[in-house]
């Protein structure tokens, strides 16, 4: 994969060293945040340090007044609320939010999460199993947007329903009592990448922001962890609310955690909460549960107050399997590949005996390992695809252009889930080769932000790292290039098999995963490599990508 230097040739050098001055940031990270747009005090003071006052206004959704209007009138009346969420963890965490605020304002709520088995958002089928409940009104959270067939069984039974929801809007509008999704086009929210417990989140806002009792900005901090997570989990930009929402989050986790997490902190070991934390500890414990069992044991753990640690326990050990599920059956896949030597394909298409709720996972770990774009199908034909990550390629419109073949299929430019008759997938694989080439395919590029070694890395720039804190998409964390001689580091292996190489210079460390087949015998060798900051209290490094010359 290239390498390149971020272009910041726009910025003239006394503009960076007066807005240096400015933030208090050495120049190489004010470059950063005026890439990001952060050009000015204000600006600055807004992404280091937000409050719950940044936030929109939640009324500029259309139809929020309609839903606060009838959420609080099945309060009033004491009819029963169903939410129906997701199996990932947005949905549980968007389910369970809009569950713990329902019920604190005196709701009868009940809330329903499908299995990976019973299959993605609101169905008719769903509506079935809800209705036993006899409840009055359904709120959907984190789907929802093109379910209308269950919408006309509810109405058909008498069932009003609220739609919230983030993901794109395939059709025409459904037809609900009222959709709350920051996709629409006809409506005017100023952020349209929240997730789904994003507008939950919102939901609950202007349901505060009307009760002259309650004081929103206390209430506030007993939904910020659940919302941040989500967010992280369903790798939305961290930019606009979404930071604001995340780190806030983030804040809470740290300074005064609730319950749950303070006891799942302890478990993990997590003595101080990130977007890593995030990213790679928590949210995969819970899409675990998702994955390879029952979410609503998941959501029942998030809308509890008080929990059986041995029910933590159980979601940690789920997670585990999960992991060794993940490592098994990517071997066997693997295995396929090589033997029938599908490697060469344009776009891999493998199918094989494997769990449907890892299928996206292996789909990636293809994507990484071969640098190519793949779909990895069960023997039943359900898929999931993913493009090369850093690259233009379309994975859903190289799918669009066989879909004749195909039962469903949706998705977007970098992920797509598919059907497909089995006996169909010979005729798929081949089509699909000829229609990856109309895709254009530009090789991934990695680009760094600044040339420096590790042993040049002041401890007092982790401190900034922390503060630009919550790093993901749109907010990146920046990589750094460096080069050493075998004479500035020692290599010392670790992990499972001798996996991993730790590589020492002086005082300063950085693990490098999977790359200790680089280093024979645990020679140091001349390199170059691309690091980032990764633990704020170690003050250690992980390696991003690693040459040997």
């Amino acid at each position: 994969m290239q390498w390149q230097l971020q272009n910041t040739n726009e910025f003239s050098p006394g503009m960076i060293q007066y807005y240096s001055r400015q933030f208090l940031l050495p120049p190489f990270l004010t470059k950063q945040l005026l890439t990001a747009g952060i050009t000015n005090e204000d600006l600055y003071y807004t992404y280091a340090y937000p409050s719950l006052s940044d936030l929109h206004n939640p009324y500029h959704f259309k139809d929020m007044k309609k839903a606060v209007y009838r959420i609080y009138q099945a309060i009033v009346l004491g009819q029963k609320i169903s939410i129906f969420g997701d199996y990932d963890a947005d949905g549980m965490t968007s389910s369970a939010l809009l569950c713990r605020a329902l019920c604190f304002l005196k709701g009868n709520v009940s809330v329903r999460v499908p299995t990976r088995a019973e299959g993605y958002g609101l169905t008719a089928e769903a509506v079935e199993r809800l209705a036993a409940e006899s409840p009055a009104l359904i709120i959907t959270v984190d789907n929802g947007s093109n379910s209308h067939g269950a919408l006309a069984k509810a109405a058909a039974k008498g069932i009003d329903v609220i739609v919230t929801d983030h993901h794109e809007i395939t059709g025409e509008l459904p037809k609900c009592y009222a959709f709350i999704n920051p996709k629409r086009a006809d409506d005017t929210y100023p952020c349209t990448h929240l997730c789904g417990a994003g507008v939950a989140f919102k939901v609950v806002q202007a349901l505060f922001a009307i009760r002259k009792d309650l004081d929103w900005y206390k209430h506030a901090w007993d939904y910020l962890e659940l919302v941040a997570l989500g967010t992280v989990a369903d790798l939305m930009p961290l930019i606009g609310e979404n930071r604001t929402l995340v780190k806030l989050g983030i804040h809470k986790m740290n300074e005064n955690p609730s319950a749950l997490f303070k006891q799942l902190f302890k478990l993990l070991r997590i003595t101080e909460v990130d977007s890593s934390t995030l990213s790679f500890l928590i949210g995969p414990v819970f899409n675990a549960c998702g994955r390879i069992g029952d979410p609503n044991f998941a959501v029942k753990l998030l809308i509890t107050d008080v929990n059986d640690e041995r029910d933590l326990i159980t979601l940690i050990e789920l997670n585990e399997t999960r992991k060794y599920m993940t490592e098994i059956q990517f071997e066997q896949v693997d295995q396929i590949i090589q033997k029938q030597h599908l490697y060469k394909q344009n776009l891999i298409v493998v199918m094989d005996e494997l769990h449907e709720g890892l299928i996206g996972i292996l789909a990636a770990k293809i994507t990484e390992k071969y640098k190519k774009p793949a779909i990895v199908f069960t023997n039943r034909g359900k898929g999931s695809a993913r493009s090369v990550p850093n690259t233009n390629f379309s994975i859903v419109g190289a799918i669009q252009s066989c879909s004749q073949y195909l039962k469903t299929y949706g998705g977007h430019q970098a992920a797509a889930g598919l059907t497909l008759e089995p006996s169909k997938l010979q005729h798929f694989t081949s089509a699909i080769q000829t229609g990856a080439l109309k895709e254009t395919f530009i090789q991934p590029i990695k680009r760094y932000h600044h040339e420096l070694t590790i042993p040049q890395f002041d401890d007092e720039f982790f401190d900034h790292f922390r503060m630009m804190e919550p790093f993901g998409i749109g907010n990146e964390k920046p990589l750094f290039y460096s080069s050493a001689n075998p004479n500035q580091y020692q290599v010392e292996l670790f992990g499972r098999d001798q996996l991993h190489a730790s590589l020492h210079f002086h005082r300063k460390k950085a693990l490098a995963f999977f790359k200790a087949p680089l280093f024979p015998n645990a020679q140091s060798r001349h390199m170059e490599i691309l690091y980032t900051p990764n633990s704020y209290q170690k003050k250690d490094f992980i390696v991003n990508d690693l040459n040997v010359l």
